[in-house]
């Protein structure tokens, strides 16, 4: 299947004052989504009729509940609700302030602003074609951005949105998208019809005439206006309709000063690189429960180029920043050639941008795609480090024999975890037999006493799919012939999860002693392969 290249948005409902009342009417219809939504098509279609006695639909309900799907596509589309592991839908933050009426337009207008591609629904299973893979961008700040601008005389027309704003893929593409249309408005007719002859080619692959630039307009022209409509609620801009889209030149200053409010408090999120629910989660905060975010994009001043580049890889091996290792971050830039005023200022304008300390993304990007094994393994250790353990990297064991572990973790007064990374990417990690057989005969017997410490737990951090958790009770069992007295239990967990745990931590503020604490309640002899699974667990205890 063809990925999109073309903005895209569930509509339904294309005027967002009635968001409200769509939620309302799912609450209503799910019994305070109490009911499972997954594969529920009476459900769905039981929303339907909900929608219909409230007048915000038509009283006509399909044979499968698809029109009841499609309505909570566009809740979801705004994270105002998600599904869960268990096929439920779980209201967020801002959808919760909604069904209480709390700051609805605030709240309302700080969804469209934080809308992005791609988010926790575009990244869903179901959600078929996906958006090609370099889409970044949240589209209503960078329609309002395109606006709110002198050469383009503070307008956008409904034409060229069509063909030029939804065509966009990234949030740096403003100056070139701005550039287009100039050249579209300076065209005569034959030349606009070839423009659009041309972007209809090449972003859905139409055959080249008049009326394949039309199909892609009647196509496209609806989610252009849905965008208008959506812009327009913000108040930041206006929908003439039928028009365009403009500023009133008297107000562009104070648009461009909120857009830019938003841009610092709420960047880019990346969360979906390991867990649309974390995504969803976060994307859902309401109006009031803005805190300067951790896991951050970086401000365009100083993500150009090269530059950027640079950055990224300098403190890629970084998990977090914080003033705890602050001079690390400086040394790591002045290694990779810049100058010590620039390092500290790059540092200091990050702490201070997003508070005491913040997750790294380019750590994050990095650990989740790094090849190299060694690497892997160091990466893992820092993020456990910052869950609150003192991580000992490849330690030697107690015995003298050549049997090494990968990383040591050693918590509270006597406490002592061995941690096996596993770097399988082109192939799932099950744990096997033979593994499972050398941790137990192996590694807890080598490490027994180390540091003066009792081996306390194990387990497997690997880069993917997991599997084999059936063999961690055998190593427990095992255990016992080595070690007498004690149970030794373990678990396994991929790499998403572990920093969707992280994440979690740093959200809720929690110390590295309760980061310890709750981690510890995951060693329970079961597999974890998404941060909900883990949750669960660790909440259930």
């Amino acid at each position: 299947m063809a990925e999109r290249k073309v903005w895209f948005i569930t509509r339904p409902e294309r005027d967002p004052k009635f968001h409200a009342l769509a939620l309302s009417a799912l609450q209503e219809a799910t019994n305070d989504f109490q009911n499972p939504w997954k594969g529920n098509r009476e459900l769905h279609k039981k929303y339907e009729e909900v929608l219909g006695n409230k007048g915000l639909k038509a009283p006509t309900i399909s044979n499968d509940g698809s029109g009841g799907r499609t309505w909570v596509a566009m809740l979801k589309t705004f994270a105002y609700v998600y599904i869960n592991e268990n096929g439920y839908l779980v209201p967020t933050k801002v959808g919760k302030a909604l069904l209480n009426r709390k700051n609805v337009f605030e709240n309302i207008s700080k969804q469209i602003l934080t809308l992005q591609i791609p988010n926790a629904y575009f990244m869903e299973s179901g959600f078929r074609p996906k958006f090609c893979s370099h889409f970044k961008i949240r589209p209503a700040r960078f329609l309002i951005k395109l606006t709110n601008q002198i050469a383009l005389d503070y307008y956008v027309t409904k034409e060229e949105i069509t063909y030029f704003v939804l065509t966009a893929s990234n949030d740096n593409q403003l100056d070139v998208v701005t550039q287009r249309i100039l050249q579209f408005r300076k065209a005569n007719a034959h030349e606009k019809r070839n423009i659009k002859i041309n972007i209809a080619e090449q972003y859905e692959h139409r055959s080249r005439s008049d009326s394949a630039a039309r199909d892609f307009e009647v196509s496209h022209s609806d989610v252009a206006h849905t965008f208008m409509l959506l812009c327009d609620y913000t108040r930041l801009v206006e929908y003439i309709r039928g028009e365009c889209l403009r500023t009133n030149p008297s107000n562009a200053i104070e648009a461009a000063n909120k857009i830019k409010e938003y841009d610092n408090r709420y960047p880019f999120n990346n969360r979906y690189q390991f867990s649309l629910e974390r995504m969803a989660e976060n994307n859902g905060l309401d109006i009031e429960s803005y805190k300067a975010t951790r896991f951050h994009d970086k401000k365009p001043a100083t993500n150009r180029g090269k530059r950027t580049l640079l950055i990224q890889e300098a403190l890629s091996e970084l998990s977090v920043l914080s003033e705890n290792n602050k001079d690390r971050a400086i040394e790591l830039l002045e290694v990779a050639g810049f100058n010590p005023n620039d390092a500290l200022s790059i540092i200091e304008e990050k702490l201070e941008e997003q508070g005491y300390s913040f997750s790294n993304e380019d750590f994050y990007e990095a650990y989740l795609s790094e090849e190299d094994n060694h690497a892997f393994e160091d990466k893992t250790g820092e993020i456990l480090k910052e869950l609150g353990f003192q991580v000992i990297m490849r330690p030697k064991s107690t015995t003298g024999d050549q049997t090494e572990i990968e990383i040591i973790l050693l918590y509270g007064q006597d406490g002592l975890g061995l941690i096996d990374a596993k770097n399988y990417r082109s192939s799932k990690f099950s744990l096997p037999s033979n593994l499972a057989s050398h941790m137990a005969s192996e590694y807890i017997p080598n490490y027994e006493g180390y540091a003066g410490r009792n081996v306390g737990f194990f387990g497997y951090i690997a880069a993917d799919q997991i599997g084999g958790e059936k063999n961690l009770k055998k190593i427990t069992e095992k255990t016992k012939n080595h070690i007498a007295g004690r149970e030794v239990k373990g678990f396994i967990m991929n790499a998403k999860t572990l920093l969707g745990f992280l994440d979690y931590c740093m959200e809720k503020n929690l110390s590295k002693e309760e980061r310890v604490s709750l981690f510890l309640r995951a060693v329970n002899n079961k597999g974890y392969t998404t941060f909900s699974a883990l949750h669960r667990a660790i909440t259930l205890d």
